[in-house]
């Protein structure tokens, strides 16, 4: 065959040039021209989704739905009506110095903007905070004003809490110096009232054989607990808060005024929680609302399990 023979067998058809030249316009498509920017992506720092912030800082130690994991439960009405607000800020803010629970604002080294931090208080309280019904008088957060007495918290702890958390037994023991070294004062006071009910721990409504725990037996237990910790790791600790406050104090210019639900005071009724402000009047963090002693009264935590 000569050479014009195999031009001519070689010639393509109409529809294989359509077929080409349809391909190579849609690879044209498919591609950025040389220059050309990509999609405008959210600087890490402006981030203020809640479900993002959460999932990406908080949720590997507190559980993708705030229970669940090896830290505190936060998805708890009863634990965020007793925490006051101002506090739920400064945890984040400060962490828990000498625990695993890190600082993340900025300021102290963490990788949060205040913005960002304010928005994690906002999505906690927005998404988890619900009216919890008081039969009694609720606990203070702090239990400032209530000295301990550890020789009646470990009568208490040998009556209340020895089955679950005595040596052996099926939960794990809480008195031994490691364990108590971990924790600060505030994270066992807190763990009494609040309990772990995702975790089948009871809260302070049912720990006294199924009845309420008194703010004073709550101190008598920490006061025993705490009475088995290394003075040289308290002091650590207490050392640490101080410097907290300090730096707190600087940032603010002062502290805010107390909540309500610090005093101790409130007596049966609802214990509710707004979003703004700092006060204990309407549309403060915890609103409480008296409406007297309801022996009905219940939680969405339920009983013990």
């Amino acid at each position: 065959m000569d050479v014009s023979a195999r031009k001519r067998s070689f010639q393509p058809s109409r529809s294989w040039i359509v077929l080409t030249t349809g391909l190579l316009v849609l690879c044209a498509a498919a591609c950025d021209p040389p220059g050309k920017p990509g999609p405008a992506e959210i600087a890490p720092e402006n981030i203020v989704d809640f479900q993002t912030l959460y999932g990406q800082n908080c949720a590997a130690c507190h559980g993708a739905d705030g229970k669940n994991g090896p830290g505190r439960i936060i998805n708890d009405p009863l634990y965020l009506a007793v925490l006051p607000r101002d506090t739920l800020r400064q945890i984040i803010q400060y962490g828990r110095p000498g625990t695993s629970m890190p600082a993340w604002d900025q300021r102290e080294g963490g990788p949060l903007s205040p913005k960002q931090i304010n928005a994690l208080v906002n999505g906690i309280e927005n998404n988890w905070a619900k009216p919890v019904h008081f039969a009694t008088a609720f606990p203070s957060y702090t239990g400032q004003g209530t000295t301990g007495d550890s020789g009646r918290g470990q009568k208490l702890f040998l009556r209340d809490c020895f089955a679950c958390h005595g040596p052996g037994a099926r939960v794990g023991t809480v008195t031994g110096a490691d364990y108590v070294s971990l924790v600060t004062d505030q994270m066992l006071r807190t763990s009494i009232i609040v309990g772990r009910p995702d975790l089948g721990m009871p809260d302070y409504r049912f720990l006294n054989l199924g009845h309420v725990l008194s703010d004073q037996d709550i101190a008598d237990l920490v006061a025993f607990l705490s009475s088995k910790r290394p003075a040289g790791i308290t002091a650590m600790y207490e050392s640490a808060q101080n410097r907290i406050n300090e730096s707190q104090s600087g940032q603010q210019g002062g502290s805010t005024g107390q909540h309500v639900n610090e005093s101790g005071s409130g007596q049966g009724g609802v214990l509710t929680k707004g979003n703004e402000g700092s006060g204990t009047g309407p549309g403060s963090p915890r609103q409480q609302k008296n409406e007297g002693n309801k022996s009905t009264g219940s939680s969405s935590l339920g009983g013990p399990k």
